[in-house]
């Protein structure tokens, strides 16, 4: 908040005090004039002042969700061995409906298998950004590994890679106490210190007979178009950066007991419900989804171990057409050596650009559950058509 104009204006009434009378009788005169405009600049100031706290507090909700959460057990642990499972199924009779209504009657599913797919997960993460994981199932045999500058992506069924990935930030943490609070630094940049939403106070409120208060943020986004079948990865990894979010808090500890959250460009619309154990822990989320083409209830469950922290997570999101599930496990470690995740391509492997192989992940996930596709879920992948051998790049040595 730039001071100067009320500065000036205190300026110049001590100025016209010691002008003499003259200036006295014209400062008087000009008075009336001046009083409204005084009025309104600190009506302003106080109301920046207002809006400056209100993100302030959300600031602590975060801190509060952060100890919580993710605080001291977590200090020393530099990496973390994840395992599980994901599976999308969707009704075959949904299916049938749909393709006969897109062709009004022509085509027919005629009984079509419900369209699935599912995989499997393992690999470890280190908190510093170093990672290799594994996917197997209806996607195919997938690896992502990375350690240091050095890593690639590889699909294993049509035998390529690229090594154009994600490196690490220069200044990446070293453990998940820090990654955690880095995840919250992120958010704090973009809804607390960021110029792009819009604050306000909203009602008070009793949440599980808590005494809750509400914060609202608003950044509008552009109407939602169902004829929109792309998008930039970007926009659809960075969707929390605009929107509507309103956050209902516990007044006495700051921990966050409801969010609710839409993006109207994406179709997005979910309430968050938060419960929590006797310790503090995150427990469960319940969610009702309302985004477009996934309406339907849902949930995200939190398991501890006896050090508080997180051994498993689960969730699932339930229509009356699909489910969506997942079920992870975690092992904490301390002092993982990276070199127990070094990894290589085979020789015989094909390399390809960065886009190439964004291009190759969409077409695995559109031929394995197509099904999803002609049923008109929007997964907002790239369009992209078959690829023969022929067009395959010639084999090429792995960066070393």
């Amino acid at each position: 908040m730039k001071l100067t104009p009320l500065l000036l204006l205190q300026l110049s009434m001590v100025l016209a005090a010691q002008t003499g009378s003259t200036a006295t009788t014209k400062s008087a005169s000009q008075a009336p004039q001046q009083k409204p405009t005084a009025q309104a600049q600190n009506k302003a100031l106080q109301e920046t002042e207002e809006l400056r706290a209100i993100r302030d507090t959300f600031s602590q909700v975060l801190d509060s969700a952060n100890m919580s959460w993710f605080g001291s057990p977590y200090r020393q642990i530099n990496a973390v061995d994840i395992s599980g499972n994901i599976a999308i199924v969707l009704s075959g009779t949904v299916i049938d409906n749909k393709i006969e209504q897109l062709t009004q009657g022509v085509a027919r599913g005629a009984g079509t298998k419900s369209g699935q797919a599912f995989g499997t997960l393992q690999g470890t993460y280190f908190a510093n950004g170093d990672h290799i994981y594994n996917v197997n199932g209806d996607f195919g045999s997938l690896r992502f590994w990375r350690t240091g500058e050095k890593g690639f992506w590889y699909i294993r069924d049509q035998n390529v890679y690229t090594t154009a990935i994600d490196m690490a930030p220069p200044n990446a943490p070293l453990s998940f106490m820090g990654w955690f609070a880095s995840v919250m630094s992120d958010i704090k940049e973009v809804y607390i210190k960021g110029t792009a939403f819009q604050v306000s106070k909203g009602k008070d409120t009793t949440i599980n007979g808590k005494a809750a208060q509400t914060i609202i943020f608003n950044a509008p986004t552009a109407p939602y178009d169902p004829r929109k079948r792309e998008q930039a990865a970007s926009e659809t990894f960075s969707f929390w950066k605009k929107g509507r979010l309103e956050v209902a808090y516990d007044t006495s500890g700051k921990q966050p007991l409801r969010m609710v959250y839409s993006n109207e460009a994406q179709g997005i619309d979910a309430t968050m419900n938060f419960t929590y154990d006797s310790n503090g822990h995150i427990k469960q989320v319940a969610i009702s989804n309302r985004s477009k083409q996934w309406e339907g209830p849902g949930f995200i469950t939190a398991s501890y171990n006896g050090e508080g922290m997180i051994s498993a997570i689960s969730g699932e999101l339930t229509g009356s057409s699909h489910k969506t599930t997942f079920n992870l496990s975690t092992a904490w470690n301390k002092d993982k050596k990276v070199s127990s995740i070094q990894s290589a391509v085979p020789p015989t492997a094909a390399k390809l650009g960065r886009e190439d192989m964004e291009l190759r992940f969409a077409m695995l996930f559109a031929s394995n559950i197509g099904d999803l596709q002609r049923a008109s879920f929007n997964f907002m992948v790239p369009k992209v058509s078959p690829v023969t051998p022929t067009t395959l790049p010639a084999p090429a040595p792995v960066k070393r």
